[in-house]
């Protein structure tokens, strides 16, 4: 009867011993997972940022360029423009405008981590606005 309760407590401990290993190999591999997938999400956002990021060095220096020529163009036409091109000038500078605010935001959503897909409709936005103050431009310099 002795050797029965011995050989069943031996059992049990052996049992409960195997069950904690397991349980704590368990517990590793999720939070390796967990870190390997940390890292790679890091790496992931680190790498589309870095593009965003070309891509809004790009339309800043676009902007950059075309706020020059149309402050060129401003001393061009003087300080009394027939009203036509004054009204086609401050169309073609409100463009600018909006530019310049979606570049903020551009700007904003890349330093705040939102999708790539939110920023690459920003940055289409502000590309779409820059065409159209350069048409603008273009109409009036010609």
């Amino acid at each position: 009867m002795k050797r029965s309760r011995l050989r069943l407590f031996r059992t049990t401990s052996l049992t409960i011993s195997l069950l904690a290993v397991i349980l704590l190999l368990i517990t590793v591999f999720v939070i390796a997972y967990m870190g390997v997938a940390s890292v790679t999400d890091t790496v992931t956002t680190t790498v589309d940022s870095g593009s965003s990021y070309d891509q809004l060095n790009q339309i800043k220096s676009h902007y950059n360029n075309l706020t020059s020529q149309y402050d060129d163009l401003n001393e061009r036409l003087g300080t009394s423009p027939d009203t036509t091109t004054k009204t086609t000038f401050n169309e073609g500078k409100i463009k600018l405008s909006e530019a310049n605010q979606t570049i903020a935001e551009i700007e904003s959503s890349i330093n705040n981590g939102e999708s790539q897909d939110d920023i690459n409709d920003l940055i289409s936005t502000a590309n779409s606005q820059l065409e159209e103050a350069e048409g603008v431009y273009n109409n009036i310099s010609t």
